[in-house]
């Protein structure tokens, strides 16, 4: 792991020339999770590295701290070690920081190198009676996930996969990303928000090819850090807003327990969620893609066929292994909620856990934004729901 601690302030930051090791005094936040001995080194001007594990974890200071000058030392200077090491925890404690990982380390999946530029735009929106950021992006090409742990986990360390909606040509990552990971934080959960591949026709980026091996790869990867980050592997969930709540029922309908003969280790993880909560969902694909074609071939392909588009529609895909399931609606949403209850009475015609919330009023789109309506409650509705499967406390 990567920890870069960087002064948003530009203040001069310099550190010692020569490489030393740390002494294994070092007490650092659970959730870290560090090896005893961090090496420290110059790597960069205004900026300290620890190496420990493989992936990145950037720090950004406080603008009021001023980080001291060193001087050149021998490699075997303790004094300057541990004020180094207390110092790193300090700041690693004052700084909760998100951590963003590629999902393709090693490249896309098939040997593809697309390389797009991200396109982002912002607009303000009313929140509850304040304005809010909201951005969204399209046009990716090294798809990510945002690492956001909590300062004091829950006791059932609990994280949530989130995959943020935008009808598979953009992601709506605020009000259905990174705000709701904050939120989750703010009750002990640790939230993963994934930044998947949108349809992208000129480089071949599809539902099947692209947006769901994305997100099923997040939930690996989050099983396989799960202990370096103070998390429990079997209490991952997935939630997902529209086009994302597409992914997350058809990651809990679709997944699979890892191939034990892949020669990447993180494909030998198991992407089954243990509970899924679908918000706002398209859920029966093959019923909105009959109608145009030229949709469906956006989304799976110019060379798609029913039986592609049925088997990946998770209604068709219920079984009593599909994890408990949280369904959020509104009867006015241009989504009908008659897909949210087909879903619904398959599940529990399944044997599955499973609760079903429909509002009468509320749209479509409204994340985690208070619209002064009943519906703004769903969040307080699915932390009662996490509670009683023991996710919560």
């Amino acid at each position: 792991m990567i920890i870069s601690f960087v002064n948003i302030s530009n203040r001069v930051i310099d550190f010692p020339k020569e490489e030393f090791f740390a002494p294994p005094m070092l007490s650092v936040p659970q959730h870290l999770k560090l090896s005893p001995f961090l090496h420290l080194r110059n790597s960069e001007p205004k900026q300290l590295s620890i190496s420990a594990t493989q992936h990145p974890l950037r720090v950004v200071l406080p603008q009021f701290l001023r980080l001291p000058r060193f001087h050149r030392v021998k490699t075997n200077n303790w004094i300057l070690s541990t004020l180094a090491c207390h110092l790193i925890n300090l700041l690693a404690h004052a700084a909760q920081s998100p951590i963003e990982i590629p999902l393709w380390a090693d490249g896309l999946p098939g040997g593809a190198s697309v390389q797009l530029e991200e396109s982002w735009t912002e607009r303000p929106v009313e929140d509850g009676g304040s304005v809010e950021l909201d951005r969204s992006v399209k046009d990716i090409s090294t798809p990510t996930i945002t690492v956001y742990l909590p300062a004091q986990p829950n006791e059932q360390r609990t994280s949530i996969v989130i995959l943020p909606g935008g009808g598979f040509g953009h992601l709506a990552i605020d009000k259905e990303g990174h705000d709701i990971a904050r939120w989750l934080n703010s009750h002990g959960i640790a939230g993963i928000v994934v930044k998947y591949r949108v349809v992208h026709e000129a480089s071949n980026f599809h539902i099947y090819n692209a947006c769901l091996p994305d997100s099923l790869r997040a939930i690996r990867l989050l099983r396989q850090n799960a202990d370096a980050w103070n998390l429990d592997p079997d209490k991952v969930g997935v939630m997902g807003f529209s086009a994302g709540g597409y992914l997350t029922a058809t990651a809990g309908t679709l997944y699979d327990g890892g191939d034990a003969s892949a020669s990447d280790s993180l494909e030998r993880m198991s992407c089954k969620p243990n509970f899924i909560a679908p918000i706002y969902p398209l859920i029966e694909l093959d019923e909105r893609l009959a109608t145009t074609s030229s949709f469906k071939q956006r989304m799976f392909g110019p060379e798609a066929s029913s039986d592609l588009v049925k088997q990946f529609s998770p209604l068709n895909h219920v079984s009593s292994s599909t994890p408990p399931t949280f369904l959020v609606h509104a009867h006015d949403d241009n989504l009908s909620t008659q897909s949210s209850v087909r879903f619904y009475q398959a599940l529990l015609e399944a044997g599955v856990s499973a609760e079903i919330h429909i509002y009468s009023q509320g749209g479509h789109g409204y994340g985690i934004r208070q619209r002064g309506l009943p519906i703004s409650a769903w969040r307080d509705r699915f932390l009662d729901w996490m509670q009683l499967h023991g996710f919560h406390k």
